[in-house]
């Protein structure tokens, strides 16, 4: 008798742990979903003086024109092409809304168009000093049949931080990881 029950007992733990196996691969809120790999990270040298366009019906709007930059990672590298911009909402809860639109010129010759949407939380304060919330969803456009055609068909996270030395070269770090 003790080794019938002791044999439904593995059975029926065999059975809960199968039942809990097969319950999280069809959960789809389970936190496995999602993996990332590093894609690059960029210094994104900025102008020093915001064009301030004024007052919308959203919120203070301004632009921070991108000067330049490089940028590096396990498969690609090169720089941040001049002529590209920032164009920042101020939102009324302190917020900013950033849409960056910029291009990309890989050391291979291929130039990569960019366009960076991000949040950034206010400021920190002395009461809450890891407050500051900034990242950002990227998308890409680089050239059909070239090495980074793979851009074009992933989605891309990020996050926003400004350069050690910004005081005296104003500059972004921006991180960017590609979602398996």
């Amino acid at each position: 008798m003790l080794k019938i029950i002791n044999a439904l007992t593995i059975f029926s733990i065999s059975l809960l742990i199968s039942v809990s196996a097969l319950a999280a691969s069809d959960n789809p809120n389970r936190d496995d979903r999602f993996t990332t790999k590093f894609v690059y990270e960029a210094r994104v040298t900025i102008d020093k003086a915001r064009v301030t366009v004024g007052q919308s019906k959203y919120g203070e709007r301004g632009i921070i024109w991108i000067t330049g930059g490089e940028f590096k990672g396990p498969s690609l590298k090169g720089k941040v092409l001049s002529g590209g911009g920032d164009w920042q909402l101020g939102r009324p809860d302190g917020s900013k809304e950033l849409d960056a639109k910029y291009a990309l010129k890989t050391d291979d010759g291929y130039i990569i168009l960019v366009q960076n949407k991000a949040i950034i939380s206010p400021k920190p304060t002395k009461e809450k000093p890891k407050n500051r919330y900034a990242k950002s969803v990227l998308s890409f456009e680089a050239p059909l049949g070239s090495p980074y055609e793979w851009m074009n068909k992933a989605i891309f996270l990020g996050t926003v931080d400004r350069a050690k030395d910004y005081d005296k070269d104003p500059a972004v770090i921006i991180r960017v990881w590609q979602v398996l």
